[in-house]
C-alpha cells in the first residue's frame, strides 16, 4: 500500500468507549453528570480561594491553579465525547485532533509538576516553617506555576509536531474516545520505534522527576510531623498532606499504568478505562479531597454560606448583627475538640426490658450471621449458582453481614453495661462504615435490577453483557460510591463542636443524633443529607423503576407460562427486597425536620440496620427454586 502522507488526511473517526448503542444513554448522562460536578467542584474551589482572606497562603494559591488546570483538562476532552456519544458522525478534525493532544499533554503534564510544587510548598511549610513566608513569597509561587507551564508546553509541543508530520497510511479510525498519543502511533505507516523510545524517556524523565520530588519532600515532611508536640498541629499537618497524597496516588497510578510500559503489550482498550480514571475522575475528586479532609476550606465554605444565608434572610441594616453571627460561629470552631466520647442512650432507659432486648437482638443477630454468610458459602460452593444473579446476591449477603456488624455487637455490649460510652473516633468509624454499607447496598439493589433487566430482555447478550469482568466492576463501584457518600458526611459532621452533655439519643451513632448535639450551625449539613442522600435514593430507584417497567413488559410478551412463573420468581425476590428496605430508609429520612422524633426514628433504625439484613437471605432462599435445590444438594453431600 502506498503510504498517504498527512497532508492528505483531513479527519479521523474516534471509535469511543464502546460502539453498543444500548449504553450510549448512560454513558452520556454519566459523564455528563461527571462533568458537571467537575465544573462546580473546581469553580467553587477557586472562588472560595479568591473571594477568602484566610486562604491567601501559598498552599492554596497552587491549589486554585491545580483546580483551573483541572478544569481545562476536562474541558478538552468531555464536551466533544458527550456530542460524539450521541451523534452518529464521530469524526474529528486534522486541526482539531492535533489540538486536543497538544493542550491534553499541556495540562497533563503541568498537573504532574504543579503536584511536586505543592509537595515542595508542604516541606518548606512543615520543615522551615520560620522562613516559609520568605522563601515561597508571591514572586517565587509565580515562577513556580510559570515554569510548570512553560516545561509542559514545550513538552507537548515535541510530541504533537512528531506525531502530526508523521504519515498515516492504515485506517484514520483511532480506537480511543481522544486523541491520545499511543492510538495515533497505531495509525501511523512511519518508523514510529524511535520515537515510541522519545515517549518512553520524556514520560519516564517527568514521571521520575516529579515522584523523586514529592517522595523527598516526604522523607523529611513525615519526621518533622512526628516532632510536633500538640496533636492538634500533628493532625492539622497530617490532614493538608494526606489530600495532597491521595490526588498523587490517584493521578500517577493511572498514568504510569498507561505508558510506563513496553509497546509490545499495549493494549488500547485497557487504556481506555486508565484513561478514564486520570482524565474524567481525578479532576472531578480532586476538590472533594482537598475540601472534604481540609478544616480551613470547610471553614470558609460554612462562612461564605452563612452570610450568603443571612444576606438573604435579615435586611441590610443588621449588618453589626450578622457581623456578630460570624464572630460567635468562629468562635465555636474553636472549641472543636473538647468533646472526646459521647454516650448512646440506647432504645430505652427501662432496666427490665435490658435482658430480653439483649436475647431479642442477639437471636436476630446470629440469624443473620448464619443466613447471610451461610448464602454466600452455598453460593460459591454451588457449581448452578455461578451466574451474575447469584454473584450479586452473595456480595448482598456478604454486604449485610457487614452491616449489621457496624451496630449490632455495640448495641448488645451496651444492653448489658451501665458505661454506655463510645469514643469520638469509635463513633465517626460507626457513622462512616454504617452509611458508606448502606448506600452501597442501595446501588447493589440497582445493579440487580439491571442485571434483572438484561437476563429478561436480552436472553441473548446476557452472557456477553453480564461478563465477570463488568459484574465485578458494579459491585465495586457500588462500594466506591457508598463510602464516597459516607466520607462526605463523616467529615462534614465530626469537623464541627459538639455540646456537652454529649448524649446520643440513639442506640448507635446515626448522623441526625450527632448533629443534635453540635453547638455549630448544621444547615449545611442537613442540606448536603437532603441533597446527596435524596440524589442517591432517587438515582438507585429511578434504576430499578425504569428496570421493572422494561421487564414487566418483556414478562407479558413471555408465552409459557412455566417461563413468566420463573422470571416473576427471581423478580418478587427482589422486588421485596428493594421495598422493605428503601421504604424504611424513606420513611426515616425525608419527613420534614419539624417531625424529627428520634425516638421514632430508632424504631425504623432497628428496623432497616437489623430486621432488614436478616430477612433477605430467607426472601432469596425461600422464593427461589434454585436456591432450595443447591441447599438440599449441599445438605446431603455434607
Amino acid at each position: 500500500m502506498t503510504p498517504v502522507n498527512h497532508t492528505d488526511v483531513h479527519e479521523f473517526i474516534l471509535l469511543g468507549l464502546t460502539t453498543r448503542p444500548d449504553l450510549q444513554v448512560p454513558l452520556f448522562l454519566v459523564f455528563l453528570s461527571t462533568y458537571i460536578v467537575t465544573l462546580l467542584g473546581n469553580f467553587g474551589l477557586i472562588a472560595l480561594i479568591r473571594t477568602n482572606l484566610n486562604l491567601h497562603t501559598p498552599m492554596y494559591y497552587f491549589l486554585s491553579h491545580l483546580a483551573f488546570v483541572d478544569i481545562c483538562y476536562s474541558s478538552i476532552i468531555l464536551p466533544k465525547m458527550l456530542v460524539q456519544i450521541l451523534m452518529e458522525d464521530k469524526t474529528i478534525g486534522f486541526s482539531e485532533c492535533a489540538a486536543q493532544l497538544c493542550f491534553f499533554v499541556v495540562f497533563g503534564i503541568t498537573e504532574c509538576l504543579l503536584l511536586a510544587v505543592m509537595a515542595y510548598d508542604r516541606y518548606v511549610a512543615i520543615c522551615k516553617p520560620l522562613r516559609y513566608p520568605t522563601i515561597m513569597c508571591r514572586a517565587t509561587c509565580r515562577w513556580l506555576v510559570a515554569a510548570s507551564y512553560a516545561i509542559s508546553v514545550v513538552h507537548a509541543v515535541t510530541h504533537t509536531t512528531f506525531i502530526f508530520t508523521s504519515s498515516f497510511c492504515r485506517t484514520y479510525v483511532i480506537n480511543h474516545y481522544f486523541c491520545d498519543i499511543a492510538p495515533l502511533l497505531a495509525l501511523s505507516c512511519s518508523d514510529t520505534h524511535t520515537y515510541e523510545l522519545v515517549v518512553l524517556a520524556l514520560v519516564s524523565i517527568n514521571c521520575l522527576s516529579t515522584v523523586t520530588i514529592i517522595f523527598v519532600s516526604y522523607i523529611y515532611i513525615l519526621p518533622a510531623i512526628l516532632r510536633i508536640h500538640s496533636p492538634q498541629s500533628q493532625r492539622k499537618a497530617f490532614s493538608t498532606c494526606a489530600s495532597h497524597l491521595t490526588v498523587v496516588t490517584m493521578f500517577y497510578g493511572a498514568i504510569l499504568f498507561t505508558y510506563l510500559r513496553p509497546s509490545s503489550t499495549y493494549a488500547l482498550d485497557e487504556n481506555k478505562a486508565a484513561t478514564l480514571f486520570y482524565t474524567i475522575m481525578t479532576p472531578m475528586m480532586n476538590p472533594l479531597v482537598y475540601s472534604l479532609r481540609n478544616r480551613e476550606v470547610k471553614a470558609a465554605l460554612r462562612r461564605v454560606a452563612g452570610r450568603r444565608l443571612l444576606a438573604l434572610s435579615v435586611p441590610t441594616s443588621t449588618s453589626q448583627m450578622v457581623c456578630k453571627l460570624l464572630l460567635e460561629e468562629m468562635a465555636e470552631e474553636n472549641q472543636t475538640g473538647q468533646v472526646t466520647e459521647l454516650t448512646l442512650v440506647g432504645l430505652t432507659d427501662n432496666p427490665r426490658l435490658q435482658a430480653p432486648l439483649f436475647v431479642l437482638f442477639l437471636l436476630i443477630y446470629a440469624t443473620t450471621l448464619a443466613g447471610n454468610l451461610g448464602m454466600v458459602v452455598l453460593i460459591r460452593s454451588s457449581g448452578q449458582l455461578q451466574t451474575p444473579m447469584y454473584f450479586f446476591l452473595s456480595s448482598l449477603s456478604l454486604l449485610d453481614a457487614c452491616y449489621s456488624t457496624v451496630v449490632a455487637p455495640r448495641t448488645l455490649v451496651n444492653f448489658l453495661t451501665e458505661k454506655k460510652t463510645i469514643s469520638l473516633a469509635g463513633c465517626a468509624a460507626q457513622m462512616f462504615f454504617f452509611i458508606g454499607f448502606g448506600t452501597t447496598e442501595c446501588f447493589l439493589l440497582a445493579a440487580m435490577a439491571y442485571d434483572r433487566y438484561v437476563a429478561i430482555c436480552s436472553p441473548l447478550l446476557y452472557t456477553a453483557i453480564m461478563s465477570r469482568r463488568v459484574c465485578i466492576l458494579l459491585v465495586a463501584g457500588s462500594y466506591v460510591l457508598g463510602l464516597l457518600h459516607s466520607l462526605v458526611h463523616t467529615d462534614f459532621t465530626f469537623s464541627l463542636s459538639f455540646c456537652q452533655p454529649a448524649e446520643v439519643n440513639h442506640f448507635y451513632c446515626g448522623i441526625m443524633p450527632v448533629l443534635a448535639l453540635s453547638c455549630s450551625d448544621t444547615h449545611i449539613n442537613r442540606c448536603l443529607i437532603f441533597g446527596l442522600a435524596g440524589l442517591v435514593e432517587m438515582v438507585t430507584i429511578l434504576a430499578v423503576l425504569v428496570s421493572y417497567a422494561f421487564i414487566l413488559s418483556a414478562i407479558s410478551k413471555i408465552s409459557s407460562a412455566k417461563g413468566r412463573h420463573k422470571a416473576f420468581s427471581t423478580c418478587t425476590s427482589h422486588l421485596a427486597g428493594v421495598t422493605i428496605f428503601h421504604g424504611s430508609i424513606l420513611a426515616l429520612n425525608f419527613r420534614p425536620s419539624s417531625s424529627d422524633v428520634l425516638n421514632t426514628d430508632k424504631i425504623f433504625a432497628v428496623f432497616y440496620s437489623l430486621v432488614v439484613p436478616m430477612l433477605n437471605p430467607l426472601i432469596y432462599s425461600l422464593r427461589n427454586r434454585d436456591v432450595r435445590n443447591a441447599l438440599k444438594e449441599f445438605v446431603m453431600w455434607k
